[in-house]
């Protein structure tokens, strides 16, 4: 259980991999991996239960000006010690631009660029996997180098 736990933590947690990726270095199956992660997602255990937390202006721009000079593991790190969210932070220095209004031809254009981000990133996957696959074939059934045999059943 414990072991299955850190896996879910893997695919879950900071720096969260793909499945398939998970798959790859530890020799479980990718299939498995995803079940447990539907899994552990129908749990409640799991499932984010947090309410939206009521932010001031204060705070929002304190958050603001903390993150501005952050990037990467630090501005991860601060975030989830404030508990603010990648999105909410992004949509306040939205709004912080627009004079303090976040307008919804914004939003619903970083809807929009967030599902074709997505959809990309799967068809990637899907890409790779591909390689992935012709790799192995070749590695099965390699070509054969002696093109003459053909000819000479030939005739």
């Amino acid at each position: 259980m414990a072991y299955k736990q850190k896996m879910l933590e893997r695919l879950t947690g900071k720096g969260a991999v793909s499945a398939r990726r998970l798959s790859r270095e530890t020799g479980v199956s990718q299939e498995t991996l995803s079940k447990w992660l539907r899994e552990a997602r129908s749990l409640s255990v799991m499932a984010d239960k947090r309410k939206p937390r009521a932010w001031t202006v204060d705070q929002k721009v304190r958050v603001l000006s903390a993150s501005s000079e952050l990037t990467g593991e630090e501005l991860a790190a601060y975030l989830e010690r404030e508990g603010v969210l990648l999105g909410e932070l992004e949509q306040w220095r939205l709004a912080l631009e627009e004079e303090g209004r976040a307008t919804t031809a914004t939003t619903k254009r970083i809807r929009a660029l967030e599902r074709e981000l997505a959809r990309k990133e799967k068809a990637l996957a899907e890409a790779a996997a591909l390689l992935v696959l012709k790799k192995k074939v070749e590695d099965l059934y390699p070509e054969d180098e002696d093109d003459d045999t053909d000819e000479k059943n030939e005739t």
